[in-house]
């Protein structure tokens, strides 16, 4: 059976709950947009980048979680929110959840009903459009909560989302983007293609970061 946040039998909606903002696995990225913005403006600016109207108005997040496409904007936002993606069988937490490109956690015939994201004190999503696809080509979520500071980036790693674990440390004691400044991207690990290097991918990740961060305020 599936579950709905807002009491229809679709998986459809965005509430608050106790464990934070409550977005149901079939609400589309433009109802995300409109419906997020009052109590979580980063994560819905974020879906209102995505695509163009045609895809915001049918893509879910809950599709975009499950296909995890390597410069997908979702995900990006699911771990460095610490989100927690529910399922109708079990609960996963975002760092457990994503393991590699187009790979994740969930298991044949589990479906995402719900994402439940904790609401950070400041947040940004940047990125850097692939100008054909408006994929990202490195996009950037920066999260801050009392006394930690998640970083996620798109796009870039041939792996798939992951954190930037020494910027968040940076940022943890400094949440200013000169925090970062001496701080580098290992580029072995990106994608390289005829859109970027594997080099310029890597710096575009502390590029964007910086960005975010400033725009978080």
């Amino acid at each position: 059976m599936l579950v709905s946040l807002t009491g229809i039998s679709e998986m459809k909606g965005v509430c608050m709950g106790d464990g934070g903002l409550s977005i149901g696995g079939a609400t589309s990225h433009a109802t995300v947009a409109r419906e997020a913005a009052a109590q979580y403006p980063a994560l819905a600016a974020l879906a209102g980048q995505i695509g163009d109207p045609a895809v915001r108005s049918k893509g879910t997040i809950g599709g975009s979680l499950a296909n995890n496409d390597p410069a997908a904007c979702y995900p990006s936002a699911v771990l460095a929110s610490g989100a927690t993606v529910v399922t109708n069988r079990r609960k996963i937490a975002a760092d457990d959840y994503f393991q590699g490109m187009f790979s994740t956690a969930l298991e044949e015939g589990e479906i995402i009903t719900e994402v439940v994201f904790p609401v950070p004190q400041k947040a940004a999503y940047v990125k850097f459009n692939q100008p054909a696809s408006r994929f990202a080509l490195t996009g950037v979520f920066v999260a801050k909560y009392p006394g930690e500071v998640r970083v996620a980036a798109t796009g870039a790693s041939a792996s798939g989302v992951f954190r930037w674990a020494e910027a968040e440390a940076a940022l943890s004691a400094n949440f200013a983007a000169g925090a970062i400044a001496g701080l580098t991207v290992d580029a072995s690990g990106m994608i390289g293609d005829l859109h970027g290097t594997q080099a310029y991918r890597a710096n575009l990740v502390k590029v964007m970061t910086g960005r975010a961060v400033t725009a978080a305020g």
